[in-house]
């Protein structure tokens, strides 16, 4: 569609006197696609408006997620947050979300002024969160008159909680079920996509073709619709990136051969996770995301940050570490080579290291909340040594990224074990956005 219309308009050799600046140049880098690079010129549609071909493209995610509409962001699974929980909060400013959110849904929280509660989660013996409470859910459902639920599945780490399970609840207390499927676009390629959402937010880039950072919105309520695309035209820049577009719209045009190359994906990881390691774990369950490569060092000497070294010293880039484990993403673009390297590493990496028996120094605590997120942001603040910060209110997210999950919101009491976790982390070579100090209220 789009791409088609383009070749055929760049044919035609008209001029460029129009954005972008680069104006289709030879003397730029001729890897990166300047002449492909165009903004909404006559003929071609506009992505906060669609009436052409963007609206068809919609059409065509509408139909492959089977759901009743679609909205294209070239800003982000971020942008789409922001839009659909604005759009569902006017009026009632109490919002239900999973403690692990990522944290678009907590600056949500922020600059719309919503009074959040939270659902807790269950944690593996690897400090990865694996579930939801659904007891807690309900128990919450019942207390309070919620505008949404916001929930994450897939999680990062690649497990799906129980949307059946979790959409009638939300169905018999009559609110908005919001998922996070930021990095749940391929799903539907083995079996694990599940259409049980009113709003559902999903990223085209981390696990499709599309170049970052395309994403959709996807709608099963249609009564949401033209409120959360007005709010998208609000958040979303007015100049969406065409070259952006156009990898979304060859990603649709492709879509059918992806079931394909994902059964050849399949037959890589079923050689990954038959290697056998002796100290290394790779953890593979019926819940979990296969292509999301989670290996433990639970039982090694080494954390899942020296894991990450090691395997960078070897010229195999990872997604992530955590203090005892290591993620890797796979896709169906992925090559044989690509299994077979860290195969062998793998196995290099694990006759090098020793066993340790070791427990999981972190245990998951939701805060007590002393002040909303928004307004505990615009109060007077102080730095204070974390060792100081004890039973002080916190006056800023602290969190590791990637994956952004707040260990501590605005708002919140810092217990002992709050300063124990960042601790934790810090010790196993963590990055978080603190150091030694944190940030108080006055």
């Amino acid at each position: 569609m789009l791409n088609e219309k383009l070749d055929d308009y760049l044919k035609e050799n008209y001029y460029p006197f129009h954005m972008p600046g680069a104006k289709r140049t030879d003397i730029l880098r001729s890897d990166l696609p300047y002449k492909r690079d165009l903004t909404e010129i006559y003929g071609f549609d506009n992505l906060n408006d669609p009436r052409d071909i963007f609206l068809k493209m919609e059409e065509k995610i509408t139909n492959i997620y089977k759901v009743k509409d679609a909205i294209i962001s070239t800003n982000g699974s971020t942008c789409g947050i922001l839009s659909t929980i604005r759009s569902l909060t006017y009026e009632n400013k109490n919002i239900l979300i999973q403690r692990s959110c990522h944290k678009s849904v907590y600056n949500a929280i922020e600059i719309f002024n919503l009074q959040s509660d939270y659902v807790n989660v269950y944690v593996d013996d690897n400090g990865s969160i694996i579930d939801i409470s659904y007891k807690d859910l309900e128990n919450k459902l019942k207390s309070k008159k919620y505008a949404a639920f916001v929930i994450t599945s897939p999680s990062y780490e690649g497990y799906y909680l129980d949307l059946k399970k979790i959409y009638q609840l939300t169905r018999k207390y009559q609110i908005s079920l919001i998922l996070d499927m930021a990095h749940g676009s391929h799903s539907l390629l083995f079996g694990k996509y599940e259409n049980n959402f009113d709003i559902a937010i999903t990223s085209f880039h981390k696990n499709l073709s599309a170049l970052t950072p395309s994403s959709a919105i996807l709608i099963n309520d249609l009564s949401l619709s033209d409120e959360i695309r007005r709010n998208m035209a609000i958040f979303q820049t007015s100049s969406p990136s065409y070259v952006i577009l156009q990898s979304i719209d060859e990603m649709l045009e492709k879509f059918d051969s992806f079931y394909k190359m994902y059964d050849l994906l399949d037959s890589y990881l079923d050689d990954i996770y038959n290697i056998n390691l002796e100290k290394l774990k790779l953890i593979d369950k019926k819940n979990k995301d296969r292509s999301k490569i989670l290996i433990s060092t639970i039982n090694t000497n080494i954390t899942g940050e020296r894991l990450a070294n090691k395997l960078r010293e070897e010229k195999i880039e990872i997604e992530m570490a955590y203090p005892s484990y290591a993620l890797l993403i796979a896709s169906i673009f992925d090559r044989k080579e690509g299994f077979e390297r860290l195969k062998n590493v793998l196995l290099k990496i694990d006759r090098s290291i020793e066993f340790r028996n070791k427990n999981l120094d972190f245990s998951y605590e939701i805060p007590k909340k002393s002040l909303a997120i928004s307004r505990a942001i615009l109060a007077r603040k102080t730095p204070i040594d974390l060792n100081l910060a004890e039973n002080k209110i916190s006056a800023q997210f602290v969190y590791a990224y990637p994956p952004g999950i707040p260990i501590i919101a605005p708002g919140e009491i810092i217990s002992k074990n709050i300063i124990d976790n960042i601790k934790y982390f810090q010790k196993n070579s963590i990055v978080l956005n603190i150091d030694d100090e944190i940030f108080i209220l006055n």
